[in-house]
Order: structure tokens, then sequence, then C-alpha cells
């Protein structure tokens, strides 16, 4: 009997030394590690945002870069015309200018720049880059009228001639040799919303002259 007594009295004393954590107790220590993670959590967030911002911005300057190298090197002088959004028609609708055409405005434009008829396209559209941002991008185009050139021509000094004196009309009938191109691109850092929507939306501006080079 004395030895049963001494092996209950030997548990009930185990029983009382048990240690644990009280509800109390584990919350003042999830507490305390928040604290410790919200400045990761807050720098994570922040290098999220930054990385979008520089991604965004990238692509709007690398789409900017490619519409204007299409607009000086490939797409003839012609089929550019004056307009706000510019717009794009060849006058003497050679079929390999409309395929030319048909190419590459998809690719600088995104969607939205079909025209009211076909075989007319328009500057405007929205552009969806691989990870869902959006960008408005619109082209502007203005005839740059009576510019005057002055030459020296070796035995008869300088001479001045204004540009209807070097090129006959265009299909506008206008005598312009040059023409100004204002591009406008626009972007939401919100992914999926288009920047018209967007009062935080950011902008980039491009102006270039391209010149009368068809002969």
């Amino acid at each position: 009997m004395a030895t049963g007594l001494n092996v209950s009295r030997s548990c009930h004393a185990l029983g009382h030394g048990k240690t644990g954590l009280t509800f109390v107790e584990v919350m003042i220590s999830v507490l305390i590690l928040a604290a410790l993670l919200a400045p990761v959590y807050k720098f994570m967030n922040s290098a999220v945002r930054d990385t979008e911002r520089f991604y965004v911005e990238t692509v709007a300057i690398s789409q900017a870069k490619f519409i204007m190298d299409a607009l000086m090197f490939q797409i003839p002088w012609r089929a550019i015309r004056a307009g706000n959004p510019a717009r794009f028609e060849d006058p003497k609708a050679v079929p390999a200018i409309r395929i030319l055409l048909e190419s590459l405005l998809p690719r600088m434009f995104g969607t939205g720049y079909e025209g009211p008829s076909a075989g007319i396209y328009l500057g405007d559209g929205l552009f969806a880059d691989k990870k869902g941002f959006l960008y408005r991008i619109r082209l502007k185009c203005v005839d740059l009228g009576e510019v005057e050139f002055t030459i020296d021509i070796p035995g008869k000094g300088r001479k001045s001639f204004m540009q209807k004196e070097l090129t006959p009309k265009d299909a506008d009938g206008n005598n312009t040799v040059m023409k100004k191109l204002i591009l406008e691109i626009r972007w939401s850092r919100i992914k999926g919303v288009d920047p018209l929507q967007d009062s935080q939306s950011k902008a980039l501006h491009l102006v270039a002259i391209k010149s009368y080079l068809d002969g």
C-alpha cells in the first residue's frame, strides 16, 4: 500500500510540473513576429511595385522606338497622312504597301486602329504587353507648310526655294515636303487598367520630322 501511494503522489507531482504556452503567450508571440516581419513585407511590396514601374516604362520606351523606326524607315512618306490621329493610306494603292501596313500597324498600335473603310487605318490604338499592362498609343501628323530652303549654288551665290517649287502636290493637295510626327504613349501601372481610366497614368512623347524622300 505504501508503494502504491508513493507512485500516485509522484505522478501527481509530475503533473503539476508540466509547462506550456497559454493563449495570451501565443498571441504575444504572433504580435512580436508580425512586428518583425512588417518592415520586410513593406520592403518586398515596394520592390515589386518598383519592378513593375520599371517594366512598364521600359516597354513604353521600347514600343515608342519601334513605332518611330517604322515611321521613319519602313512606311513610305505618301502613306502617312495628316491628322490627329494620323491616317495611314497609300494613295497609289500599291498592294505591297497595303500588306506592309496590315503587318506593321497591329504591332505598332495593338487594337482599335481600323479606319472608316478598307485600306485606311488610324494612328490610334490600345496595346497590351505580355504581362497584361495596357498602353494607349496615339500619333498626330502635321504637314509643315511654307518651308523655305536656302542653298549655295556655285557661281550664283545663295538661292532660296519654297517647298512648292521642289515637289508636286500630294494626294491631299499640298506641296508638303516635311511632316511633323508627334507620338504619345500613355500607360497605367495597374495591370489590366486602361490608362484613360487611370488618373495616375504616365505618358511619354516623341517628336520627329519626316522629309519627302520618295523622289
